[in-house]
């Protein structure tokens, strides 16, 4: 983030992952029951940190860059007192917005002011912009909030009525008792185009002396007698200090993420100054003396990037990766070779540690990454060679390839810092590499789709991927399966909708089905991913989405070991909301109805009766549903093949022989036919093949010839011999004298 309270990555504090919790059985079936699955989501909110208020209150400077008074935070305070629910703070990165925003919603006087039902200060919370433009029907409106919306990296297409529909927002705001502040780039908001959204502006022009801001945090917030005098011009009989590396024009959240590096070493070693001075120059000093050294000597640079690239390797793998770079031959010279000087030699001259055969930088942490930003500036000419020499190195038997997780995280340090989306374009090569490259590429996307600034164009890369090849659309795939999805829903939903909505079911498919899963068992996300589930099995065959609301409902109902698994959550949520209920029954029918999916959706019942037989899922849910869904589908493929049995020396499993019965007795039940006329009650429609007079009835299936929903007129499949210790469904349900269907065969000789 661009303030001073922001994470050194400039990532929000860490937010939910998507793990199912170690809850008991009774438990998750209680909170199952409480979860309101036909709510409204809203935009995901995480709360601010205790250590954001603290910098803000405690550690605030109040001076810009030319020791002038600050007047963003007075001014927001000034609209928020006037009883302005919302206000927008537009400038550019670095003149600390998010800062001023949280001085001004925790200022006492406005605690004290605030109208509304609630008392005492605002709970503070940031804003995730996970939408594809601004809707104020997802803006959330708790009471008593504080939200902070940053939509800085943003790029609305019509600016005006993006913000009418922020604007639109203040009522509910203000009937809450709650405030929003939304941060915006410098030109983003049309403040001029309307006097109320004039009204409700602050421009944020200057920004927080850096110098300040990282005194006031380091000596505030993080105390330390042993660092006494660090950022203070030294006595000449004194050791030194680091006042010599302040700056007034250093940026706000760089200034704090120092503060927070120089807290974490140990001031009581020896050389606990020096390495202060290290972290305060980023390395800056020592990159820049190994690459002064090295000019002119283009194999010692190369060694080094090589040796960065592949850290822990070995000094042979570190020289063969150099020459690739160079583009050199293997074959030497002879000479050459001899009068070379020693390749550890080398290696300990661009700052690299030789332990043994191995290389590594483990001895200067930070520095790896420093190299990667100077070269990135300094030798722009290398950026593209240098991508696609690290394509090469992390090709699937490249030598890189065991380390191409340290590798991305790497590139996607450079992309953030250097606020460059070009060191993630080579996740387009990794997409087509495999599965590590498909978790890399994955891993790559999904952090930087979190960042203030990068975040809008990749979470765009990630929905356009959804739509592409086999490769992107898994890492789009694989990207929603962590943290990501967890903080922005409604895109990962999108991207997982196109992917799974792929003619082919093939690896990218797959990889969306478990990411839904992932979020299904996350039961803050259950809500939204049941909503766009359920609405997705409404579409037709013309519709985009048809195949993946089918895919979706199966891939959330079949049963899992977990106690959080969706299909435990969906069912026992079935019992006592009959929304959830009708739900269920409709996406069986939607599945039920598309031949497509037979083979799945008889592999799905065959798990709800293993489910039951197992006490994983509540068996009064599973009877009330399928009882509905029977008497939609009785004669379906699938389903009659479940309730009547298949012909041939099969097995049925003996926990779909006791589901079975009970779902015969309840249809019994809830179903009793017209014993006047049983014939019509149900038909049954046989066929037998011509050269084969001796098999069992054929049945046929006639869903191609109705409406989709429509009762079935078909017959269930070829079944087979009854077992005389079994009742049939044609017994049980009234259907006149058995028959050879519906009945478990026992094994064969």
């Amino acid at each position: 983030m661009t303030h001073s309270t922001a994470q050194p990555d400039g990532l929000l504090p860490a937010g939910p992952q998507l793990r199912a919790s170690d809850n008991q059985y009774s438990t998750v079936y209680q909170a199952a029951g409480d979860i309101n699955l036909h709510q409204h989501p809203t935009l995901s909110t995480l709360a601010v940190t205790e250590a954001e208020i603290s910098a803000v209150r405690r550690a605030w400077v109040k001076v810009d860059q030319r020791g002038h008074q600050l007047t963003t935070a007075p001014r927001v305070l000034e609209l928020l007192r006037k009883d302005e629910p919302i206000v927008v703070i537009s400038g550019r990165r670095g003149t600390g917005k998010t800062a001023a925003a949280l001085r001004a919603l925790t200022d006492p006087i406005l605690e004290r002011s605030t109208p509304g039902p609630t008392t005492g200060p605002l709970f503070l919370e940031h804003v995730l912009p996970d939408w594809d433009a601004p809707d104020k029907d997802l803006l959330p409106h708790e009471p008593g909030r504080g939200y902070l919306l940053d939509v800085s990296g943003e790029h609305w297409p019509d600016p005006a009525a993006a913000a009418k529909q922020i604007l639109g927002h203040a009522n509910v705001l203000r009937q809450k008792g709650s405030r929003l502040i939304v941060l915006t780039g410098e030109a983003a908001w049309p403040a001029g185009r309307d006097p109320e959204m004039g009204r409700v502006a602050v421009a944020a022009t200057a920004a927080p002396r850096g110098d300040l801001v990282l005194e006031r945090h380091l000596n505030v917030l993080y105390p330390d007698p042993a660092k006494h005098g660090w950022l203070h011009a030294a006595a000449p009989d004194e050791r030194g200090s680091l006042a010599d590396l302040l700056r007034p024009d250093m940026p706000p959240a760089d200034a704090a993420g120092l503060a927070v590096a120089l807290s974490r070493i140990d001031g009581t070693e020896p050389d606990a100054l020096g390495t202060a001075r290290a972290t305060m120059l980023g390395w800056h000093d020592l990159v820049r003396i190994t690459f002064t050294n090295t000019e002119g000597k283009a194999d010692d640079r190369a060694l080094l990037l090589a040796a960065i690239v592949l850290d822990g390797h070995s000094q042979g793998d570190v020289l063969k990766a150099a020459r690739r770079l160079l583009r050199q031959d293997e074959a030497r010279n002879i000479s050459d070779i001899l009068t070379a000087p020693g390749l550890a030699t080398r290696l300990e001259n661009v700052q690299a540690k030789v332990e043994g055969q191995h290389v590594s930088f483990r001895h200067l942490p930070g520095y790896p990454a420093a190299v990667l930003r100077y070269a990135w500036r300094q030798l722009s000419d290398v950026q593209q060679p240098l991508l696609d020499w690290i394509q090469q190195l992390t090709a699937p038997r490249g030598l890189a390839a065991p380390h191409i997780d340290a590798i991305a995280q790497l590139l996607v340090d450079l992309a953030v810092t250097e606020n460059d989306l070009k060191p993630l374009d080579i996740a387009q090569a990794w997409a087509n590499s495999g599965t590590q490259g498909h978790q890399a590429a994955a891993s790559m996307l999904a952090t930087a789709a979190q960042h203030p600034n990068l975040g809008a164009d990749v979470r765009a890369r990630l929905r356009s991927w959804a739509n592409g090849a086999e490769g992107t659309a898994t890492v789009s795939a694989v990207a929603c399966q962590g943290e990501f999805a967890a903080l922005y829903p409604r895109q990962a939903l999108t991207c997982l909708r196109w992917v799974l909505d792929r003619s082919q079911r093939d690896s990218a498919v797959t990889a969306a089905e478990q990411a839904l899963r992932a979020m299904a068992s996350h039961v803050r996300l259950l809500p939204q991913v049941w909503e766009a589930v359920t609405s997705w099995t409404t579409t037709t065959a013309d519709d985009k989405g048809y195949l993946a609301g089918r895919r979706a409902f199966i891939a959330l109902l079949t049963p899992h070991a977990e106690p959080a698994s969706p299909a435990h959550l969906l069912l026992a949520n079935a019992l006592t909301d009959p929304a959830t209920a009708d739900d269920l029954v409709n996406g069986w029918c939607a599945v039920l109805a598309e031949p497509a999916f037979d083979e799945p959706a008889e592999a799905l019942l065959t798990g709800w009766a293993q489910a039951v037989a197992d006490a994983v899922v509540h068996s009064d849910a599973v009877i009330r549903v399928l009882d509905r869904v029977i008497d939609e589908h009785l004669m379906t493929g699938p389903m009659a093949a479940f309730l009547m049995g298949r012909s041939g020396p099969t097995t049925t499993p003996p926990a779909v022989v006791e589901l079975r019965k009970r779902l015969m007795l309840s249809y019994r039940h809830t179903n009793t036919p017209d014993t006047t006329t049983p014939a019509q009650t149900r038909t049954v429609q046989t066929s037998q093949a011509p050269d084969s007079p001796g098999t069992p009835p054929v049945a046929t299936d006639s869903r191609a010839e109705r409406p989709a929903l429509a009762k079935p007129a078909g017959s269930p499949p070829p079944t087979a011999e009854p077992d005389p210790g079994e009742p049939t469904v044609r017994a049980v349900i009234g259907l006149g004298t058995p028959s050879a269907n519906g009945a478990r065969r026992e094994e064969g000789p």
